[in-house]
């Protein structure tokens, strides 16, 4: 499923603005960083306590902002709404706790513990040198496949390995698929780079990938 996030090839945004940075500090503001410790303690919590939360779930919620809130706001404001979601969704607080602006009891239970189903990896369908096709019917709720790859020919330079699949991932099931190193011709991804010999190197998983 497409959503407001796939930018990658998109035309209409205007020029990125080359605006130099203070490199020696990590965080151009201190609310920032209090919200990236926030955020790295609650997913190791949650991955350590097994709630069933993943990462491309946390992506995942990201991706259903609407459109003027995700181009809106602030990369760091946009985690601080993702973990509100998944705290809701765990049972960690409620929402009338984040309208009151503190913890209603010092304790609370998880919502479900849901235990991450796992699936053994699927077998490499591809070597280096073969040719594909990277498929258009991606209808999953989440998925790391660009937009602008889709429906183009690619050569496999190398096989990575069984990675999770981040499509099932995000709904808490561990599938290792194959993945691959996938070299595209800038050409074949846009028109106005036809006089170029430049190609780019993606990582694919198996289930993206149709031979050629």
């Amino acid at each position: 499923m497409d959503t407001v996030h796939d930018l990658g090839g998109r035309q209409g945004f205007r020029p990125i603005p080359n605006v130099a940075e203070d490199d020696s500090a990590l965080f151009s503001d201190e609310w920032k960083a209090r919200t990236w410790a926030i955020a790295m303690m609650s997913m190791g919590k949650l991955t350590t306590d097994r709630t069933g939360w993943t990462l491309d779930w946390y992506r995942h919620v990201l991706e259903r902002l609407p459109p003027d809130a995700y181009f809106g706001l602030d990369y760091f404001e946009k985690w601080i709404l993702a973990m509100m979601v998944t705290s809701v969704d765990e049972g960690v607080a409620g929402v009338q706790e984040f309208f009151d602006g503190r913890a209603s009891s010092r304790t609370f239970e998880y919502e479900s513990l849901r235990p991450t189903a796992e699936a053994p990896p699927t077998r490499a369908r591809f070597k280096p040198g073969n040719k594909v096709v990277v498929r258009r019917d991606i209808a999953t709720m989440h998925t790391r496949l660009t937009g602008y790859v889709r429906g183009r020919p690619g050569v496999v330079d190398s096989v990575i390995g069984p990675q999770p699949l981040p499509d099932e991932k995000a709904v808490g099931t561990i599938r290792r698929e194959q993945t691959y190193v996938v070299r595209f011709r800038m050409s074949d991804l846009w028109p106005e780079a036809g006089d170029t010999a430049d190609s780019l190197l993606i990582d694919m998983w198996d289930s993206y990938l149709e031979p050629a």
